[in-house]
């Protein structure tokens, strides 16, 4: 993830992201987990393919339960293994996790062992009553994705009629409860000129978390790649955020992006152009090289309702294990395969415009759209706005 916030309005330190990395990642704090040197993920768990939506973007192509989910005890197990191994946060999604029977019980369980827990969710099932349930769980944060500022828009995107207002009355619900709230939008052809819009909802009704995803070609996405947005488009947003985050500096609001790496680059371009001094765009940089970029196959993983390891939640097609057949710990920690090693030393092996770019320490690029365009996890990103031999965005 990128933090705008952080790294344009001077609301975080090298020092404290210095002072992370000699920490384990379950002892740093809940925003400087990207700091931590140690290969303990940040996991993201799809605890049920079930879904009340039927969203066009959706990665993990969720519908009804599947036969053959992870039993609530095997749901256990696994977070045992994942308290056991110091695993800094577990993000519980799905389809809808909210959906899902299990969906409290994992929660409660993870606060007894010690394990932080944040939710991925439609907002739709937020009820006053699942809000509190969520509070005395300890849910460090509740996430919740709106694809358009005008319900219509959203409506058509999602599948379902009326989930707009359910969404948003389910992030009023969380926030009332006294959770941590955010907003999350995927960028696509239909609503990437309304993220003014959102970003005004967020700040009507006092979210603290603005979220941008950039959409990944995986799951359903494959389908719709025809509706991600045009470079130019891309850059219009970025321009946007980084505008928005200068007015918005001294209020109480997080702007972020993720799955987009070279967003970092982009700012520090930006800060450039903008005229900052060479000392504040020397600590941006900084933080932005201890937090490491493309996160695959080492910060984050994901595990399926059936168990499967994947690098990333959005490389579903590359599996290097199954809990059911080993602990997490051990396909992660104690003996990666291949493609793990691989995807661990990446910045010595990127191949295209990011093997030249100067950046690729702090960025690297999406591997997985580099997977999507050219098969392969070290390719060059194909949606990268830098330019690495004229050394500047391109307009």
């Amino acid at each position: 993830m990128i933090i705008f916030s952080k790294l344009l309005g001077d609301k975080a330190t090298v020092y404290d992201a210095l002072r992370a990395q000699k920490r384990k990642s379950k002892n740093a704090d809940d925003d400087l987990i990207r700091f931590s040197s140690d290969i303990k993920p940040v996991v993201m768990w799809n605890i049920t393919r079930n879904c009340n939506l039927a969203c066009e973007h959706c990665y993990l192509d969720a519908r009804e339960p599947h036969p053959d989910e992870l039993t609530k005890e095997e749901g256990f197990d696994f977070i045992d293994d994942l308290a056991e191994l110091g695993a800094p946060m577990v993000i519980l999604t799905g389809g809808e996790p909210l959906a899902s029977d299990n969906f409290f019980d994992y929660a409660n369980y993870a606060k007894e062992k010690g394990l932080r827990a944040v939710v991925s969710t439609n907002g739709t099932m937020i009820t006053p009553e699942a809000a509190e349930k969520m509070k005395e769980a300890d849910m460090r944060y509740v996430g919740v994705s709106l694809d358009a500022g005008t319900p219509e828009k959203h409506d058509e995107f999602r599948g379902i009629e009326g989930s707009f207002e359910k969404a948003v009355q389910g992030i009023r619900n969380a926030r009332d409860a006294g959770l941590r709230t955010g907003v999350r939008l995927t960028l696509n052809k239909m609503n990437w000129d309304e993220v003014p819009d959102l970003m005004d909802l967020a700040l009507e009704e006092n979210i603290p978390r603005f979220c941008i995803y950039h959409l990944v070609p995986t799951g359903r996405g494959e389908d719709i790649m025809d509706m991600d947005i045009t470079l130019e488009q891309r850059k219009k947003v970025l321009d946007y955020l980084f505008d928005k985050t200068l007015e918005l500096r001294d209020q109480d609001i997080e702007i972020l992006t993720t799955d987009s790496p070279m967003d970092g680059v982009y700012i520090l371009e930006r800060m450039k152009e903008e005229g900052f001094s060479e000392e504040r765009i020397e600590k941006s940089r900084k933080l932005l090289e201890l937090s490491g970029g493309c996160s695959i196959g080492k910060k984050v993983a994901n595990v399926d309702y059936l168990g499967n390891v994947n690098p990333c939640h959005f490389a579903p097609q590359k599996k290097v294990g199954n809990i059911r057949e080993k602990k997490f710990s051990e396909i992660w920690n104690e003996n990666p395969n291949e493609l793990l090693c691989e995807l661990r030393s990446k910045e010595e092996k990127l191949m295209g415009k990011c093997g030249q770019c100067e950046y690729k320490d702090l960025c690297g690029g999406c591997r997985q759209k580099a997977w999507f365009d050219s098969g392969s996890f070290l390719s060059e990103d194909p949606q990268c706005l830098y330019d690495p031999e004229k050394e500047e965005l391109k307009y």
